[in-house]
This record gives structure tokens, sequence and C-alpha cells, in this order.
């Protein structure tokens, strides 16, 4: 009875261990760089191993400018795709291949004749691209030292161009690149200057937020910078809505929802930019006049508020506005409209008050086009914020 019982045991061990076996047989373990993966493979017939060559992308220098450079790829037949990025020469990148995926300007699936935006005049860079084998997988990095010349008139923005993800502009949609805004001003301010961001200011595509407040209760000089009756025409001056958004968000997330939706458009800033923020009532001006069209003298104003009050002067403004905006195609933003009869109020970042913010006010009941003070802790439909950028 015991032998019976042994010889039964061992043909279960036996068993087993030929069904492992089989199990084992119908799995294929892949190792890549250290991560362990394992692949069901009991349904194949046979499995081919394929040996991939590393890939890279050449690069030739066309030409320089000021803000740019133009350069010649040529991609071989096993290289699926390609990014191309302008890494500082004088900043440390350690890994470059995730340095390209970050910051990359272009994504190519051909050799191309390329210009790479967003540099800086008489600087080092070099161009680089990172190519991707037949199966998708990251292969070589190749680079390029080219240096920007000083930059001419003709390529420095002007207002009414399109501002790109990678830094660069342009009169007119150019196809490849990604639209990030509408440049409404070439003349930043001393602030911003110091900071680096000498170009200009753009206007974002597409609205942050609506039904929402600038503060979420009353207080006294919230962002220690308000303007009061003293200050002549400070409404139409105040160039410094970069500073005024983060003395705001600095005091802590939630309390000014304003500024916290600026800041967190969701469209990625060029590099060397600002970043977005919440403009401020000069800015508006700014927005208003140079993109809208209206006169630079405000048919009625005071110290602290004014307005443009032509019968046509909402649509014939946001017309304008619209226009610019649309230059960048149907899909890449939304104009900025009120119905007949109807207002809007766009938030500043500026502050008219202790108890009030500016706001940009597009009326078309009183057919006015306003900046003026408005309580800080209002959020209704019609308050909006909508982000520009320092570059």
């Amino acid at each position: 009875m015991k032998k019976i019982f042994s010889i039964i045991i061992v043909a279960l061990l036996a068993t087993t261990v030929m069904a492992q076996a089989q199990r084992a047989r119908e799995r294929m373990i892949v190792n890549m760089g250290g991560k362990t993966m394992v692949y069901d493979v009991s349904r194949l017939d046979s499995i081919t191993f394929d040996q991939v060559q590393p890939v890279n992308v050449a690069l030739e220098l066309v030409s320089t400018a000021g803000y740019s450079v133009k350069v010649r790829t040529t991609m071989p037949a096993d290289c699926s795709h390609y990014l191309v990025a302008a890494i500082p020469a004088g900043e440390p990148v350690a890994d470059k291949a995730q340095y390209i995926r970050d910051h990359a300007s272009y994504d190519m699936t051909e050799s191309k004749e390329l210009e790479v935006g967003g540099l800086l005049p008489t600087t080092d860079y070099l161009i680089a691209t990172l190519a991707f084998d037949r199966y998708n997988m990251p292969s070589q990095v190749t680079t390029l030292s080219v240096t920007t010349i000083e930059a001419s008139d003709s390529e420095l923005p002007k207002v009414g161009y399109i501002l790109y993800a990678d830094g660069s502009w342009s009169r007119r949609m150019v196809k490849g690149r990604k639209p990030v805004g509408i440049i409404f001003s070439t003349t930043t301010s001393e602030a911003d200057q110091a900071k680096g961001w000498s170009h200009g200011y753009a206007l974002a595509l597409r609205d942050a937020a609506s039904e929402i407040k600038w503060a979420n209760t009353l207080g006294d000089n919230q962002a220690g910078e308000h303007y009061t009756s003293a200050d002549s025409l400070g409404f139409q001056t105040d160039k410094d809505g970069y500073q005024h958004t983060l003395t705001l968000i600095g005091q802590g997330t939630g309390l000014y929802p304003a500024a916290d939706a600026a800041v967190a458009y969701a469209t990625t800033a060029p590099m060397r930019s600002s970043g977005w923020y919440l403009p401020s009532s000069g800015q508006w001006y700014d927005i208003c006049v140079n993109l809208g069209g209206m006169p630079a003298q405000m048919p009625r104003q005071g110290k602290t508020e004014g307005y443009w009050n032509d019968p046509q002067c909402v649509t014939s403004c946001l017309n304008r506005i619209n226009e610019y905006l649309s230059l960048t195609g149907a899909d890449n933003y939304a104009p900025i409209m009120v119905a007949t009869g109807d207002y809007i109020w766009y938030w500043a970042s500026s502050e008219s008050s202790s108890q009030q913010a500016y706001a940009m006010f597009f009326n078309q009941d009183e057919l006015v086009v306003e900046i003026a003070g408005y309580f800080k802790n209002y959020g209704f439909s019609t308050n909006r914020v909508r982000s520009v950028i320092a570059f």
C-alpha cells in the first residue's frame, strides 16, 4: 500500500514539474534597461528576434539669424520619426535625450529644412535631434553647434504677430509650429526688461476661466500695490501684471482665484518667457488700443478709470481682436464674444481700491468698452480670465 502511495506521489510531482515546464515555455521574459517584462507566447507558432541598428539624423546648418537658425535634416530609412530642439550651449544638460523630449520644437517624419526659433541673438546653441528607430524606441542624439547673429529690425516681433510655443513669431501661421498667443505690445515694463523679457507681451488664445472671483473676500490693499485717486491715469500705464500676479499667488493658493486660473492656463509657455499670468489694467488698455483699434485717447476718462463709448466700439474692438486671434486657425483659438444687450468682464491683476480690482468691461448693453474697478468678490457668469505672457 505504501509503495502504491509513493508511486502516486511521484507521478503527481512529475506532472506538476512538466506543467510548470510547459508554462515556462509559454512565456518570454525580456529585460530592457533594467525593466523586466513577461509576455504570453503560448499562442504563437514561432518568435523571430530582429537586430535593430541605432539610427541618427544628420544635421546641416543652412543659415543663422538673430532669433532663429535654419537647419537641414536627413532622416535615415529605419527612423520612424525624430524630435528637434535647441539647447543653450551654456546650460548644463546631463540627459540630452530627455531635454529634447521636454523642449522639442518639431516632431518630424521626413527630411526637412527647418527653422528653429525662440533663440537669443549672438548666443551659442546646440541644435539637437533625438531619432527613434522603426519600433518607435529612442535611439541616437545628434547635435550641431551654432551661434546666432545680431538681430535685424525685420526680425523683431510686431503687434498682431503670432507667438509660438518655441518662442518664435511670425506674421502668418507657419505649418508645424504650435501657436500660443497674439502679440499685443512690443514695449515691456522696466521690471520685465530687467528679467530679460524685452520682446513684448502676448494675449492667450483662449480663456483660462469663467464665472470666477478676483478674491474670495474683500480686504485692504491685498496685492500691496493698488491704485488710488492720486494716481493719474495709473490704470493705463500699469504694465506690471506679472509682478502683481506673483504677489497674489505668493499669499497662498485659493485666496485669489483669478490669478490662480491665469497662472494655471493649460497651454505650455515658451522657454525663457514669464509664463502665463493675469494681465494688468494697462496691459488690457494696450490690448484694446493695439489689437482692438481703440483710440489711445479715451473719450471719457478720469484718474482711475476710463471708457470708449462710440455706438460701434464694442463690436469694432472685439471684431479686430478676434481677427488677429483667427490668424492661428479655427481649431487653435476661442474668440472673445458678447451678445447684444449683454456684457462681460475680464479681470486685471491691478487694484483700484481696497474693495475693487480693475477689469476690462465689454458692454453691448450700454455700448461701452471700459476699464474700471469691480468688486473683488464678485464671481458671476460674466466674470472671466484670459492670460497674457511676457517674452
